[in-house]
């Protein structure tokens, strides 16, 4: 089997940027302490809003994001990824489907289904500039393979549609240890024949949150984004770390240069926050 390449894991940056509409959606405990996965509040479209990290919130300041600019809650990470409470991993024969259906909407995880939906899940693949999907395939094929299976049951669905590139031998060979057990789940390499008024999309990271959600009730804080200055670097990051922290850690030369994320060329990279939709990190000479 094709060997992944390795990747950098960066999870203890000093500061997190959590975007926000409203000040007045967000609550926050008096002394400003936080734990991992606190709620923090809810955006003006009832998604809630969860820290990835545990320490103190200590200010408000504009960020940008992959396609929007938000006001952010600046929160000093502690380092300690304190909990309020550790959650045991759920048995899933002794809770109600309620109890799921309601930590999938929790962390913004639920859409439109029915028993009639197909599911369709898109991994997608770069091999210069896009390798997330990769890694986690790679990593993760068990779980994500489980989730689709214990997700489908939840809604009565039938079947499911993995959408891996042809090029992307190292996922394709991943699944083929295990997709066998799974009868209603097909490997395909487009997604062109499926319609929207029929199917319901999730990518491979949403189906590894909606794992973490389903047996342990917690945000999935981190992401993978492929960071690309001549060469590629993938890297393991916490949900809402700046941009600017995570190239200086890496000691990645950016100063002077073009930088474009998700193909789209950023100012300062200070004021840039990494959130699930960053995949690709591209740094050129002007």
């Amino acid at each position: 089997m094709k060997k992944v390449q390795e990747y950098i894991t960066f999870l203890s940056p000093e500061f997190i940027y959590v975007p926000f509409d409203k000040q007045e959606l967000i609550v926050l405990p008096r002394s400003r302490q936080i734990y991992n996965n606190t709620l923090l509040g809810s955006k003006e479209n009832g998604k809630k809003i969860f820290s990835p990290v545990s320490g103190k919130v200590i200010g408000i300041k504009d960020m940008n994001y992959s396609n929007y600019t938000s006001k952010s809650l600046v929160i000093e990470n502690n380092f300690m990824e304190k909990r309020e409470k550790l959650n045991p991993v759920r048995d899933l024969n002794k809770i109600k489907k309620s109890e799921i259906v309601e930590s999938l909407e929790k962390y913004g995880l639920n859409k439109k289904i029915n028993s009639k939906t197909t599911l369709v899940v898109n991994s997608l693949y770069d091999k210069k500039y896009d390798l997330k999907d990769m890694v986690i395939n790679y990593e993760s094929y068990e779980e994500i393979l489980e989730a689709i299976d214990e997700f489908m049951e939840i809604f009565n669905m039938k079947t499911c549609y993995i959408c891996i590139d042809n090029n992307d031998l190292v996922s394709i060979n991943s699944y083929e240890k295990y997709i066998n057990a799974f009868l209603n789940i097909c490997i395909i390499h487009s997604n062109k024949k499926f319609k929207d008024d029929t199917c319901v999309f999730y990518s491979i990271e949403e189906i590894l949150a909606i794992h973490k959600a389903i047996h342990l009730d917690y945000l999935y804080d981190n992401t993978i984004i492929t960071i690309n200055d001549g060469k590629s670097t993938i890297v393991k990051v916490k949900l809402y770390s700046c941009l600017g922290e995570v190239l200086r850690a890496l000691k990645i030369t950016y100063r002077g240069k073009i930088i474009l994320v998700n193909n789209e060329e950023i100012g300062n990279v200070n004021d840039f926050a990494i959130d699930e939709n960053v995949r690709s990190i591209i740094i050129k000479e002007k």
